[in-house]
């Protein structure tokens, strides 16, 4: 079936055209506003800037799919693929990608906020400015394996309050992405770039971040219980009070990080690097810091009740009002 063909039978009231065939087909700019096109083949089918808001596209073929500047609000995608399909641009509020294989698609400065993307697939996808602020990505024991992001990149995307837990961003690209108040709970971030991102109260507990980037991220008030964050990039990260009790950051670089009023009660700071960091009243009470390096560090105010400082190196640093692990106050 051809465009003009499927145009003419939309015109006169059908909606229904589950399973067809339209590999290849020329649409650009066509209205098919709630039509169904369930499990119809539309690989390499030019639909850009079409209206397709409330469409079915369930278990749909749109590998290589030109889809640029298309309104697909409330689409239903779920478990269809989509892989190299470009969404630059799309509008896709609402919509629902539920185990839709997304992998090396497009969708820079695409709109999917509030999107439904449990059990995608997004393998090297890049949605690098995109919005998907409410978005759901999260594991769901029994029925979502967590979101596959690997390699995804999401440089500068809107990834506020979005649902995260469980997600696979193993070498993913968040550089100056907004994740303010996003979960990212039990994810592997695994040497993704976070590098100037936003994490201001989002939920990283028990997330591995083993050699991840958040080199001068904005991370106040995050919360990173049981995280594990060994070889880590925090250099000049800002964690003001973040909550990282029995974190792991051995090995990590913390150079003039601020970590004012953070807690890192039971953390494994072994060979970790806070030159010139502050942790001006953090509490590190009962810390590991087995040559840890806190030359020049600020430590006004900071608890140390219990901390193991044997062979840390404090030269030049600032202790004021300092409690040490014996107790007593120094300075």
């Amino acid at each position: 079936m051809n465009a003009s063909e499927v145009l003419r039978r939309y015109t006169s009231g059908e909606l229904d055209f589950q399973g067809i065939n339209l590999r290849g087909v020329y649409l650009n700019g066509a209205d098919l506003i709630g039509v169904n096109l369930s499990s119809a083949d539309l690989c390499s089918a030019n639909l850009a800037m079409s209206y397709l808001s409330r469409i079915n596209l369930q278990r749909a073929n749109l590998t290589n799919a030109k889809l640029c500047g298309a309104n697909l609000n409330q689409a239903n995608l779920s478990g269809a693929n989509l892989s190299d399909a470009d969404f630059h641009g799309a509008t896709l509020q609402g919509a629902d990608f539920r185990k839709a294989n997304i992998s090396l698609a497009i969708f820079i400065d695409a709109n999917l906020s509030d999107a439904d993307m449990r059990g995608v697939n997004l393998q090297g996808a890049d949605l690098r400015g995109a919005c998907l602020r409410g978005a759901n990505l999260r594991k769901e024991q029994r029925l979502f394996e967590g979101a596959n992001l690997r390699g995804a990149n999401l440089q500068g995307a809107d990834l506020r309050g979005v649902n995260l837990l469980g997600a696979d961003l193993t070498k993913a690209n968040l550089s100056q992405a907004n994740l303010t108040e996003a979960s990212l709970r039990e994810a592997n971030l695994t040497q993704a770039n976070l590098s100037e991102a936003i994490l201001d109260g989002a939920f990283l507990t028990e997330a591995t971040l083993v050699e991840t980037n958040f080199s001068w991220a904005v991370m106040t008030s995050a919360k990173l219980e049981r995280a594990v964050l060994i070889d880590a990039e925090l250099a000049g990260a800002n964690l003001r009070g973040a909550f990282l009790p029995d974190v792991k950051l051995s090995n990590a670089n913390l150079v003039m990080a601020d970590l004012s009023r953070a807690n890192l009660v039971r953390a494994d700071l072994s060979r970790a690097n806070f030159n010139q960091a502050n942790l001006s009243e953090a509490d590190l009470t009962d810390a590991y810091l087995a040559r840890t390096d806190l030359r020049d560090a600020i430590l006004h105010r900071t608890t140390l009740i219990r901390a193991d400082l044997s062979t840390a190196n404090l030269a030049g640093a600032q202790l004021r009002g300092t409690i040490m692990p014996s107790g007593e106050m120094h300075g």
